[in-house]
């Protein structure tokens, strides 16, 4: 039996997203990385503030592997023939709901990661201001959330009746 094209792009929204949100992850947590590399070659006692602060675009890697999984899960539910022919219609819906993720994983973990590394130069300074620049770089992931919550919310809307 042939995969239809409405299955394969569906995967690819999945996939798309999955990888987008690694690169952006892997962009955010490498500034901060090199800004926690000259902080601690001054101060090694700083390695657990700043892996903690280094550590915090990551999470949006995280969310696009969810969306990644959800989408799999939804079109393994349909179990059978069902589940590789899909329709063109649905699996444009099911890469569309992806879209919101996509974008938001890749460019959040991004600002995040720059965001990340002014407060390392706070707490490399003033280390009792590593509660206040942790807030920082936090703000950005709401952002990341929010696309989270987007695409969670459009896949359960645009493909209730396929689980």
């Amino acid at each position: 039996m042939e995969i239809s094209l409405g299955f394969a792009i569906a995967l690819l929204g999945g996939a798309m997203t999955a990888g987008l949100a690694a690169y952006g992850s892997s962009v955010g947590v490498g500034q901060a990385g090199e800004m926690a590399g000259g902080v601690i070659s001054e101060d090694p006692d700083r390695f657990g503030l700043m892996l903690i602060l280094q550590a915090l675009p990551a999470t949006q890697a995280i969310y696009g592997l969810v969306v990644a999984i959800l989408v799999m899960l939804k079109l393994n539910a349909l179990g059978g023939d069902a589940f590789l022919q899909l329709e063109l219609g649905y699996g444009l819906a099911v890469f569309a709901a992806c879209v919101p993720a996509m974008f938001g994983e890749l460019i959040s973990p991004i600002w995040q990661g720059k965001v990340a590394v002014a407060s390392m130069g706070a707490v490399a300074k003033k280390p009792d201001t590593f509660g206040r620049a942790l807030i920082l770089p936090v703000m950005v992931e709401t952002f990341g959330l929010f696309a989270l919550i987007a695409t969670l919310i459009i896949l359960q809307v645009v493909i209730p009746d396929l689980v």
